[in-house]
């Protein structure tokens, strides 16, 4: 694995990215962190400990002068585009010119600019939800036979930047591999204020920090949920990979996980035994998300394993185990993190 890297990573004051932040930094790169959303106290504070360094560029990645000065400033060799409002039926449509200049004119910017600097390679963070309505069917969903049918604005400014990856590859030479990620929950996942739908388990752990109860739907669509910190491994995998054989790749668990909310609630008790959790009464609505209604089709990893050996360490119960470890460690900071959006 190369060392002392010189790397660039947008969107890195939210979740996913500070997991991406946490694994480069553990194995002593050189980053710079560009965005407008500085990391929580705490998570600086655990960052600073590890052995790479860290410098902040506060910067919109929808201003292209502004990226140009980073990547002028900290001359990445290579470059991770992680930055996205992940905007909701409201939001889509309240802030719709906002949405599509960070989530496509930044991708634009930002990949532009790597291929005018030269990085070695890039990673651009995509999401499962670009396959849109083929999610609805049986899967497995395969990069190379799967066809896209995005139906958010969210899913559809996402595809857009993975057909600007495919561009800047062709035209210009870019080296730059997209992923696909599943549905991420773990460590560091907070109410930034451009996630409109938080994951299942922390909108669980959030009720139980309030002392509220549980209230879930009978039936829980099945999903495949992966462990925040498989993800920042996974994308480690791409970025230091001597070589690698396609631009796209899935980066899921591999596998639908099933009874989460039951299963959670009950690890949760350890840490609070007065947590409650249920399913609806006649007429009643839950009072958490199961992000969609249906049973969510799994997104295929093979191409992942077999072109670079990587497969995610967490199964439902050694994630859960290890997030509620984190949060123990983390408790009075995480709590008041997200206390803002528990008030909303």
């Amino acid at each position: 694995m190369p060392r002392n890297l010189k790397i660039l990573l947008t969107g890195g004051g939210g979740f996913v990215g500070l997991n991406i932040a946490e694994a480069l930094l553990r194995a002593g790169h050189e980053l710079s962190v560009l965005g407008n959303q500085e990391p929580p106290a705490y998570a600086l504070a655990t960052l600073s400990r590890l052995p790479g360094t860290l410098q902040l560029i506060d910067a919109d990645v929808s201003d292209r002068e502004a990226v140009d000065a980073a990547f002028a400033q900290c001359g990445p060799s290579r470059v991770i585009h992680a930055a996205a409002i992940t905007a909701g039926p409201e939001r889509e449509l309240r802030e719709i010119d906002r949405i599509i200049d960070v989530n496509i004119k930044g991708a634009a910017n930002v990949l532009s600019a790597a291929l005018e600097s030269g990085v070695e390679r890039a990673v651009y963070v995509s999401s499962g939800s670009v396959y849109g309505e083929a999610l609805l069917g049986p899967g497995p969903l395969l990069e190379s036979e799967s066809v896209p049918v995005p139906d958010s604005l969210y899913s559809i400014t996402k595809f857009a930047g993975e057909r600007i990856c495919t561009r800047l590859r062709a035209s210009g030479g870019l080296n730059v591999v997209c992923v696909r990620l599943g549905s991420v929950f773990g460590p560091w996942e907070f109410d930034t204020g451009v996630r409109d739908t938080l994951s299942l388990p922390l909108q669980i752990l959030r009720k139980a920090m309030r002392c509220e109860e549980v209230v879930v739907a009978p039936q829980e669509p099945r999903r495949d949920w992966i462990y925040s910190r498989d993800v920042a491994a996974g994308v480690l995998s791409i970025l230091h990979a001597s070589v690698v054989p396609h631009a796209l790749y899935n980066l899921a668990s591999g596998f639908s996980w099933t009874e989460v909310s039951s299963a959670w609630c009950a690890c949760l008790r350890t840490e609070y035994p007065g947590l409650q959790c249920r399913t609806t009464r006649a007429g009643e609505s839950a009072n958490v998300s199961f992000l969609g209604e249906r049973d969510r089709a799994t997104m295929g990893i093979d191409r992942l394993i077999a072109d670079l050996g990587f497969q995610p360490a967490f199964n439902r119960e050694s994630a859960f185990a290890d997030y509620l470890a984190w949060i123990s460690e983390h408790a009075t900071n995480f709590y008041e993190s997200n206390q803002r959006g528990a008030k909303q």
